[in-house]
């Protein structure tokens, strides 16, 4: 079946010179080794025919949606070199998006550390080249800017709606302080455990801090089968209510609410057929994309979830591509 792949990731030797500019006083254990490393750098930098097209050929992928590997957009603490650095990764970007006769689209990163900057780079990049969304890498700074709950960011927020596009908050390594509680257990940092956990945090600051209240239209997207957020709406609905903050007047609506109508997930670094299942039931199917990490996962991985999901028709050309061709205004770009 045809497929709209997203979170799909590009990287070249510029990102990884902006990555080392900017994460130069970052210290984080490794949480892959130096062989894998390599693996992907390589594939990074091969020619789109010799693996990136024959992979989405074999998987039926008809378009990928394509944003950076590089970190150093949310890690520069400076404003200033933020901007100048998004605008070159976007440019790199557009560049790929340019050169792939139309099986590429792309997210544009936005240097959140400006947002009245961050909202005019996204208006270009969607206007003048067809970037069909917004992307960020985690939290921007380590504990110089505000989470993304804080009124700060509406420029961002008040854009987005307005071109109705989405954000895609993809992982990213955090603050000391945020994972504390592994200490001792860096096998748990990462994709394991901690990125799911601070990225979904960061969801969740939107939704209870009245974010999606503010902005009704404004679409954020998760990876990773929703970084555990589907799978306990009835808990989080229960804090709210015990606390008496929907009769306080803290939101309109149960913070689920808000999760299935602002919130979209994609498959990426999901697996099992059993999770694909939980989350149609708990967000339904038009709110699941398909994406498959490229290249840091093998594809066959998140085409056999769906497969063995038990998915009918329908769901499966929601989650597939008709949910991403519609958010993403796929067929006027």
């Amino acid at each position: 079946m045809r497929k709209i792949a997203l979170e799909e990731h590009f990287e070249t030797a510029l990102d990884r010179e902006l990555d080392k500019e900017a994460m130069k006083d970052f210290v984080f254990p490794m949480t892959a080794d130096a062989e894998r490393g390599r693996y992907l750098a390589d594939l990074f930098d091969l020619p789109f025919e010799e693996h990136r097209f024959p992979v989405m050929d074999q998987g039926e992928i008809a378009i990928q949606v394509i944003s950076p590997n590089c970190q150093a957009v949310q890690f520069a603490h400076d404003a200033k070199r933020a901007v100048e650095m998004a605008v070159l990764v976007n440019d790199e970007a557009a560049e790929l998006v340019e050169r792939s006769g139309g099986r590429l689209k792309a997210f544009a990163v936005l240097p959140m550390q400006d947002p009245a900057a961050a909202a005019a780079e996204l208006e270009k990049r969607v206007k003048e080249q067809g970037f069909v969304g917004a992307f960020v890498q985690g939290q921007t700074g380590l504990g110089d800017y505000p989470y993304y709950d804080d009124s700060v960011y509406d420029p961002v927020w008040d854009k987005l709606e307005e071109l109705d596009l989405p954000i895609y908050i993809h992982p990213r390594n955090p603050k000391a302080e945020e994972v504390q509680s592994l200490a001792g257990r860096e096998e748990m940092l990462a994709n394991t455990w901690n990125w799911g956990y601070v990225t979904g945090t960061l969801a969740l600051r939107m939704v209870f801090g009245g974010v999606f209240a503010k902005h009704p239209g404004l679409k954020v997207i998760i990876g990773h089968m929703g970084e555990t957020i589907p799978y306990v709406l009835a808990r989080l609905d229960e804090g709210f209510t015990c606390r008496g903050l929907l009769e306080k007047g803290m939101l309109p609506e149960l913070p689920s609410y808000y999760i299935k109508k602002n919130i979209y997930i994609t498959t990426s670094g999901g697996w099992n057929p059993e999770t694909m299942r939980c989350a149609i039931s708990a967000m339904g199917a038009d709110h699941i994309m398909f994406a498959a990490d490229y290249p840091h996962f093998v594809q066959e991985q998140a085409i056999s979830q769906i497969e063995n999901a038990g998915l009918s028709e329908v769901e499966m050309e929601a989650v597939c591509w008709q949910t991403a061709e519609r958010i993403l205004h796929l067929n006027s770009n």
